[in-house]
């Protein structure tokens, strides 16, 4: 199959092959193979000699004869939660695109597959179909099936998000430091009587947030109210019964375990006429341009998510180009105080 080149080589026609670059050159087609795939013994000076050619060209290789070279398919598959809240879609959209531009760059394209907790059968059919290089899980849960299936497969694959288990390559930042961060501000200036609006506890990201969350109150060597402590806070019926129950108590600071349940938590308040921060002060361990819109802003930790699916992209492209990779790689976060939290 041919390699195409856009622009006339140096006798003047249109090169069209790597037999063509191998005659201007004087070389033989299977060194100009092997200096274009980087494999086998050629000279550092004829590989200068290829690379100068092709750059001088605009040169660009057929990529499906690039994929029948080397057995691959240059696509990355990237699995959905079908059965994510209505909510939750942003954050994987901005994911994606992040996975998408990164992927891009890097001459992959991306490969959707949408399945559910429970039913991991369309995945199962990309990788056993062999439709994909690698695959990117955007969301861990307790015991995920997509996880154990893609280790027994062997095919590569990232996580985004945190594992237990050191072998599996995971992008993410520290939600455990920041929410522990977000926690430490909602106790200060005397404030004691701190809820938490919790979402559904199968998903790991929320057992980070909640570890960071305790990890404030040992600092200050106390404990929280397990009243005020409300999990599978996911719709807008849950967080009105935790609310409800919660206003007999009357807390100093709610904190939201992410921006879904902060944006419910506000609009109960506003309908029970309860001012944000005169009244209760508010924060969430998740940012979205939702919150920092809101009157007044909302107290939040912002994670660049676009960044963390083009981490995960790039040390998958990595791995699969034979370089060496971390094994747990850590973003950063911001902590912004806005005027939800702050002090009465």
């Amino acid at each position: 199959m041919s390699n195409r080149l856009r622009t006339v080589g140096t006798g003047g026609r249109q090169p069209t092959t790597i037999l063509d670059i191998a005659e201007d050159l004087h070389l033989s087609k299977t060194t100009v193979s092997r200096a274009l795939s980087g494999k086998g013994r050629v000279s550092a000076e004829t590989r200068g000699r290829v690379n100068e050619y092709i750059k001088k060209n605009g040169y660009r290789p057929n990529l499906v004869a690039k994929s029948l070279a080397v057995s691959r398919t240059f696509n990355i598959g990237v699995a959905l939660p079908t059965d994510a809240e209505a909510n939750e879609i942003p954050f994987f959209q901005v994911c994606l695109h992040g996975i998408t531009e990164a992927a891009n760059a890097r001459d992959y394209d991306i490969v959707l597959n949408v399945m559910t907790q429970r039913d991991i059968s369309s995945l199962k059919r990309m990788v056993r179909n062999k439709k994909v290089d690698a695959v990117i899980i955007t969301r861990l849960v307790s015991d995920d099936k997509a996880v154990a299936f893609l280790q027994e497969s062997g095919l590569p694959f990232a996580l985004i998000g945190t594992s237990d288990e050191a072998s599996i390559v995971q992008v993410d930042c520290d939600h455990a430091a920041g929410c522990r961060e977000v926690t430490a501000h909602a106790l200060g200036d005397g404030g004691r009587r701190v809820a938490l609006l919790a979402g559904d506890p199968r998903h790991h990201v929320n057992k980070d947030r909640y570890s960071g969350f305790l990890a404030a109150y040992r600092e200050l060597g106390e404990a929280p109210d397990q009243r005020s402590i409300f999990w599978d806070v996911t719709n807008a019926a849950s967080v009105d019964r935790a609310m409800g129950s919660l206003m007999g108590r009357r807390p100093d600071c709610v904190l939201c375990m992410d921006d879904v349940i902060c944006s419910l938590a506000l609009s109960w308040l506003a309908r029970h006429r309860v001012e944000v921060p005169r009244d209760l002060r508010i924060a969430s361990f998740h940012d979205s341009t939702l919150l920092e819109a809101h009157d007044p802003s909302i107290t939040a930790l912002h994670v660049d998510v676009a960044a963390l699916g083009a981490a995960a992209a790039n040390v998958l492209v990595d791995r699969l180009e034979g370089k060496a990779v971390s094994a747990k790689i850590r973003l950063g976060y911001e902590f912004i105080i806005r005027d939800s939290s702050r002090p009465r």
